[in-house]
């Protein structure tokens, strides 16, 4: 019988690969992905299939309106191992041309590079790597790149519910906690836009027979953010606006994107209820409210610590010192774990600057955590299965 590699062979075989990884991160990164860009994402999701089907993967895409997700699968025994990820980014087209890859002082920047064509990178690193070293897992492997993790999920989690079966072990290569560590709870997230009706009027002329929509947007604002409430772990952002036609006519329309965080569902549950009831101060005026709860809190469990303590351990061996952590941000780990897989969160590649101008990786930390999610299989692959 084949002796599994240890942790120091696994690391050997990524880092003799450090500069093939990092061209293949500056390669996604050079492909823009942004969420809800079909067209593009279907491009890079035919690419990246193609990648897998070289390491012996069987894949399927289930189409979708803002780009297919991507479900491929190595055959095996169950509950299957999962690796889970997202090709769309936060950043809109034409960003790469204002924004270019830059490498210096050990760190590659780029737009979506930490967030998470980073975590691709290794996924399909560890899937090399089995099929280079003629790994053969007793559990099924299951890989599941989502196409609209960044606006909500609406189409990839109906893929999820129907490929990914409770009781499976999952692992999500979204970024880790700034010192490293893996994440084992996270806050549940809503996505909304408001939209306010006013009625058109001249400003200077007939301004009485207006209806500002840009006020009653103002005041909205200000009620929202007076709804924050950090001690509960309740946050509200209103991160976009946008209203009116012209400066000298009274705003007949006014629009602005809010995003809702919070840690308990109860309270998420309740916000919810709250923005949905809002009422404009003009009886003249309407508001319309859309979108809702889309990632629920991942709530640390029994099997999510015990996975997270074996990371810290799995991360030792490779010289890394982490820790289990939490996020505010959303995750499918979260909407995975809320239909009953067991969830590990944050065993992407090492960075900063998610959602801002600075995002990068750290060079040295691709190959290393590249070993640690293939340590982490390895490690789930030699349990022995329940009773």
């Amino acid at each position: 019988m084949r002796q599994p590699p240890t942790a120091g062979m696994i690391l050997d075989y990524f880092r003799e690969r450090g500069e093939a990884l990092l061209a293949e991160l500056r390669g996604f990164v050079e492909r823009e992905t942004p969420s809800r860009d079909g067209a593009s994402i279907e491009s890079f999701v035919l690419d990246y299939s193609s990648r897998l089907d070289e390491a012996g993967l069987t894949c399927r895409q289930f189409p979708g309106a803002w780009g297919p997700q991507l479900f491929a699968e190595l055959p095996g025994e169950d509950p299957p191992i999962v690796l889970v990820g997202h090709c769309d980014t936060v950043w809109p087209a034409g960003t790469l041309a204002e924004r270019p890859v830059e490498v210096r002082d050990g760190r590659f920047y780029g737009p979506g590079a930490y967030d998470m064509k980073a975590g691709l990178c290794i996924v399909l690193a560890v899937a090399r790597f089995l099929f280079d070293r003629q790994v053969r897992l007793r559990r099924r492997l299951q890989i599941f790149i989502a196409a609209d993790e960044e606006s909500g999920g609406d189409t990839a989690h109906p893929c999820m519910d129907e490929v990914l079966a409770p009781g499976s072990t999952a692992f999500v290569v979204e970024p880790p906690c700034p010192d490293g560590s893996v994440k084992v709870r996270r806050k549940g997230v809503g996505i909304y836009e408001l939209k306010i009706t006013g009625r058109e009027a001249h400003a200077g002329v007939e301004p009485e027979r207006g209806i500002s929509a840009v006020d009653e947007l103002a005041r909205l604002v200000l009620k929202l953010h007076g709804w924050n409430d950090p001690d509960r772990g309740i946050q509200l952002n209103v991160g976009t606006v946008s209203g009116g036609m012209a400066g000298n006519v009274v705003a007949g329309s006014a629009t602005a994107g809010v995003d809702l965080r919070f840690d308990a569902p109860a309270d998420g549950e309740a916000m919810d209820k709250k923005l949905r009831a809002l009422e404009p101060e003009n009886p003249g005026a309407a508001i319309e409210v859309s979108g809702g709860l889309c990632f629920p809190p991942l709530v640390p469990t029994p099997e999510t610590m015990r996975l997270g303590e074996r990371a810290c351990r799995l991360a030792a061996e490779l010289g890394l010192e982490i820790s289990t952590g939490s996020s505010g941000g959303g995750s499918d780990g979260s909407y995975l774990s809320s239909k009953g897989l067991f969830v590990l969160d944050g065993l992407g590649v090492e960075g900063g600057g998610a959602h801002a101008v600075d995002e990068h990786v750290l060079i040295e930390s691709l190959p290393v955590r590249a070993a640690l999610l293939a340590g982490m299989i390895l490690a789930a692959d030699e349990e022995e299965p329940s009773a």
